[in-house]
């Protein structure tokens, strides 16, 4: 259970208002990513996940650091990228302490190769193949990390932008099962708010509001099928440097209902589980 809805609650997490520093001005900027020259940038990711199952509270804590570089951008603006996690640690939360997860070292290392095309869609990811064997958990993690970086490295619009501006995007993201698939639709809502300095750098800053509705089926361990079912609401704010072309900072909170359901000893014992679960995410540039 504990990890069963990550993966959907990802997309959510697209970039919580306000903000000190920011001017309203009046130029416009674009925000295409930029050609670093096969250079790395690192950044950090802070979730806290808070489970509550039948009124049984629980408390997941990830942080993960990670390095990542542009391979190539096509003409049409598909783009590759490589992406390497060089620290994971992840656990529970029991009184007032983190309880590490010792699965997490396995991850450190892992590469993830991820291709995304003009529009942000999910064209091609490899790696991530110290992540063995098949659990919930395992799995559920694999597309939580998979859906992050699709989501943190969106393609934000193709235009030029000034404070006020505003689009939407509708983003649809298949979650890739054994014996089945979860499909997820995320709407996000962008507004430009301003521009300002974020870890010393030139940034436009770009509120989001996000709805996602997801539902699937797959199998567990011993073939056993599951069926999962999804819907949730976030915000957050997106800091972009728009002179070199890179998200410098994206937070947000989001709050999740999910049903998950399964099979027990047969194909007519069936249990539902439903949990509401609040995210809090960060992701930063380390300078």
């Amino acid at each position: 259970m504990k990890y069963f809805a990550l993966g959907i609650i990802a997309v959510l997490l697209v970039g919580c208002g306000g903000g000190s520093g920011v001017e309203k001005g009046t130029q416009k900027v674009s925000l295409a990513y930029g050609d670093l020259g096969k250079q790395y940038v690192q950044y950090k990711a802070s979730t806290s996940v808070t489970y509550n199952l039948a009124g049984v509270i629980r408390q997941a804590l990830r942080d993960i650091t990670f390095s990542v570089r542009v391979d190539s951008i096509h003409p049409d603006g598909t783009i590759e990228r490589r992406i390497k996690f060089d620290d994971f640690v992840m656990g529970e939360i029991a009184g007032n302490k983190l309880e590490p997860d010792p699965n997490a070292e396995k991850y450190k290392g892992e590469w993830l190769y991820l291709k995304l095309g003009p529009d942000g869609e999910l064209v091609d990811w490899k790696g991530l193949e110290g992540i063995h064997g098949y659990t919930v958990a395992d799995q559920n993690l694999k597309d939580d990390i998979v859906q992050t970086m699709v989501q943190f490295f969106q393609p934000l619009y193709k235009e030029e932008v000034g404070v006020g501006s505003k689009w939407q995007a509708v983003i649809e993201i298949p979650i890739r099962r054994r014996g089945g698939e979860i499909k997820q639709k995320v709407t996000v809502d962008y507004l430009v708010e301003g521009f300002g300095k974020k870890a010393g750098r030139p940034c436009v800053k770009i509120a989001t509001k996000a709805h996602v509705d997801g539902e699937g089926e797959g199998e567990m361990a011993g073939g056993k099928k599951f069926w999962i079912s999804t819907t949730g609401d976030g915000n957050g704010e997106i800091w972009y440097d728009y002179v070199n072309g890179l998200p410098v900072e994206s937070s947000g909170t989001a709050t999740i209902t999910s049903d998950f359901s399964y099979e027990r000893a047969g194909k007519e014992d069936v249990k539902t589980q439903t949990a509401t679960i609040d995210v809090e995410e960060k992701i930063k540039l380390i300078e």
